[in-house]
């Protein structure tokens, strides 16, 4: 249960990290820019081994 409950915790602190990050981007870049650097990323993603 232990394990479980501390996959759980990292899986929550992680999305909280990507949306602070996400966050900050907005600020800085266009809304257009900043998708097609996320697209760009869930593509390598996607075809990581």
């Amino acid at each position: 249960m232990a394990e479980r409950e501390a996959a759980a915790f990292l899986r929550r602190a992680s999305i909280t990290y990507l949306e602070c990050c996400v966050s900050l981007m907005m600020t800085h870049l266009e809304r257009e820019e900043v998708a097609t650097i996320l697209e760009k990323e869930a593509d390598m993603l996607r075809t990581l081994d």
